[in-house]
C-alpha cells in the first residue's frame, strides 16, 4: 500500500530517506556513521530551498513503492519518490533533521543498502553488465567491485619492465594482450584471473614481489555532469542564447578525453575537431557528453563565441553506453588516449570524468605531466563529504570545481585541499547531443573552461604548470576564505 498525505507519517524516515535521495552515490556511501551524517545534514539544510528544488525536478525518474508499516530499521525494497516528494517539504526536512535523533534512531548502511530507486542512473546499474557489440556478442563485463567501484571483470593491469612477462607467464592467468606505448614510455600487460585470486591481496601473494605496486584493476571511470541530456531540464532556444566571451584567439591545440562529439553539430559549423576512437568496434558510443564538453571549447552558440575560437580540438574517444544516461570508460582505454594525445602538439588535456585511485591512472597522469603536458581534470559531483576522485587529486593535475551564476559552489561539487580553480558550471548554456542546445551542469562543464584559461596562459606566456597556475592564481576572483581553501581553490576564473 502506498503512502497518502492524510497518513500519519514518522517525520525521521521522512526526512531521513529525503536526505539520501538528495545525495550522490559516493556521498551517501559516506553515510556510514554519525560524523559522515552530521556533514551530509550540515550541506542539506544550508541549502534547503535548492533541494527541494532538485527533489521535485527528480520525481518523475524516482519509482518504487513503499511499505505500509515503515520502521527506522527496516526499510522496503521500493520507494513511490512521487507520492515522497508530495509528503516532504522544506521545513518538515529540517525539522526532521535532528542530528542525534537521527543517528540514533536510523541506521544509515541498512538505509543506503535499501533504497534502490536513485537519482543517479549510475547507482541503477546491475552488478554485472555485459558490454555488446552491435552483433550482441559481449565483449567484456562491467562488474562491481570493492568500495563501490566498477571495473572490467577479473582484468588487471600492470606495468612490465624487460625480462618480466616471462615469470608471468608461468601463473594462472590468461594474458590478453601486451601493449607499449611509446608516448608515454610505459609498457602494459593486461590479463584475466580466475575467480578465486581475484582480488588484490590474492594477487600479491601470486605476483613476483617486485611488481606488487604496479599493478590494478582495469577500473572503469565516469563522466562528472549531472545527468548528461537531462540537467536542468529544459532545451534552450537559439535566441535565448547569450553570455560567455572568447577567453583569447590563439592559435592553438588541445586535447580532450571524453565521449564521442556529434561533429555535425551547428555549434561546430566553423570548428576544428580531431576524433579518434579507442573503443573495440562495433561497441555503442554515446556522444552527450563529449559533445557538451566541446561546445564549451571551440562551440559557437548564436551570438555566443567559441571560447578557443583559433583551436584545434583533438578527441580521444573512450567511452562506451551503459545505459541510456549513463557511460563508462576502461583504465587501459585511457592510457591508450593519453598515449595517442601525447603524439600531438598540444599543452593541455581536459579529462571531465573521475573514479578510483589507481596505480596504472596515477604513473600515466605522472608520464604526461612529466612530458611537459598540463592535464585539467573534474573535481567530481559526489558530493562535499565525499573522499578525493581521481585523476583530479593526483599531485600535478589542475582540479577545477563548479559554481553558478551567484557565484555559488555546486552542490554536489567535491572539495578538498586539490582544488584549484572554480569555473562557470551550473546551468551553463551549450551544445547538445540531437543537434541541440541547452543547459547542463556538474564539474564537467567547469573544467573546459579552466583548460581553455590554461591553454591560453601557455600560449601567452610559456612555461610550467606551477607557473601557470601561480599566474592564474593572481588574477582569479576569490571566494569564500581568503586566499586557497577547499571549496573554490584560488578562486573564480571568469
Amino acid at each position: 500500500m502506498k503512502y497518502h498525505r492524510q497518513k500519519k507519517r514518522n517525520p525521521l524516515i521522512v526526512g531521513g530517506l529525503g536526505l539520501l535521495l538528495c545525495l550522490s552515490p559516493a556521498a551517501r556511501a559516506q553515510v556510514l556513521d554519525s560524523g559522515s551524517i552530521l556533514n551530509q545534514v550540515e550541506s542539506v539544510t544550508g541549502e534547503a530551498e535548492r533541494v527541494s528544488q532538485d527533489l521535485e525536478s527528480s520525481a518523475a525518474d524516482a519509482v518504487g513503492e513503499t511499505q505500509d508499516a515503515v520502521n527506522t530499521g527496516e526499510l522496503t525494497d521500493a520507494v513511490d519518490a512521487g507520492e515522497l516528494i508530495d509528503t516532504v517539504n522544506v521545513d518538515e526536512l529540517t525539522d526532521a533533521l535532528d542530528v542525534d535523533e537521527l543517528t540514533d534512531a536510523v541506521n544509515a548502511g541498512e538505509l543506503i543498502n535499501a533504497v534502490e530507486s536513485t537519482l543517479d542512473p549510475l547507482t541503477g546499474l546491475p552488478e554485472r553488465l555485459p558490454i555488446v557489440n552491435a552483433g550482441g556478442a559481449t565483449v567484456f563485463v562491467d562488474v562491481e567491485v570493492e568500495n563501490g567501484w566498477r571495473a572490467v571483470d577479473r582484468q588487471w593491469l600492470v606495468m612490465l619492465e624487460p625480462g618480466e612477462l616471462a615469470a608471468l607467464r608461468q601463473l594462472d592467468i590468461e594474458i590478453l594482450e601486451q601493449t607499449d606505448f611509446g608516448g608515454l614510455g610505459l609498457s602494459l600487460l593486461r590479463f584475466r584471473v580466475p575467480k578465486e585470486i581475484d582480488s588484490r591481496d590474492a594477487l600479491r601473494r601470486l605476483l613476483p614481489a617486485a611488481l606488487v605496486d604496479r599493478f590494478d584493476r582495469n577500473h572503469i571511470y565516469n563522466p562528472q555532469i549531472y545527468n548528461p541530456q537531462k540537467a536542468d531540464g529544459e532545451t534552450v532556444p537559439r535566441e535565448a542564447v547569450q553570455g560567455a566571451s572568447s577567453i583569447c584567439g590563439q592559435s592553438l591545440n588541445i586535447g580532450m578525453v571524453d565521449t564521442a562529439i556529434q561533429l555535425d553539430h551547428p555549434a561546430f559549423g566553423n570548428s576544428r575537431i580531431r576524433e579518434k576512437s579507442f573503443l573495440e568496434q562495433g561497441i555503442d558510443q554515446p556522444d552527450a557528453h563529449g559533445t557538451a564538453v566541446a561546445g564549451l571549447f571551440v562551440g559557437a552558440i548564436e551570438q555566443m563565441p567559441p571560447r578557443l575560437p583559433g583551436a584545434t580540438l583533438y578527441n580521444a574517444s573512450v567511452f562506451y553506453s551503459r545505459n541510456q544516461y549513463a557511460q563508462g570508460a576502461t583504465m587501459m582505454h585511457l592510457v591508450e588516449a593519453l598515449n595517442w594525445l601525447m603524439s600531438k602538439d598540444i599543452k593541455v588535456i581536459n579529462m571531465s570524468l573521475s573514479g578510483p585511485d589507481n596505480r596504472i591512472l596515477a604513473a600515466t597522469v605522472d608520464r604526461v605531466i612529466g612530458r611537459g603536458k598540463a592535464i585539467v581534470a573534474a573535481a567530481g559531483n559526489a558530493g562535499p563529504a565525499a573522499p578525493p576522485l581521481y585523476p583530479a587529486a593526483y599531485p600535478g593535475v589542475i582540479s577545477a570545481t563548479a559554481v553558478d551564476s551567484e557565484q555559488r559552489i555546486y552542490r554536489w561539487a567535491n572539495r578538498g585541499e586539490h582544488v584549484d580553480f572554480a569555473a562557470f558550471g551550473v546551468s551553463v548554456v551549450t551544445a547538445r547531443s540531437g543537434s541541440e542546445f541547452g543547459r547542463e551542469s556538474g564539474t564537467s562543464m567547469a573544467a573546459p573552461v579552466v583548460s581553455a584559461f590554461v591553454a591560453c596562459e601557455l600560449a601567452g606566456n610559456p612555461g610550467g604548470a606551477d607557473e601557470v597556475i601561480d599566474r592564474l592564481a593572481n588574477r582569479a576572483l576569490d571566494l569564500g576564505d581568503p586566499g586557497r581553501d577547499p571549496v573554490f581553490g584560488y578562486g573564480l576564473l571568469q
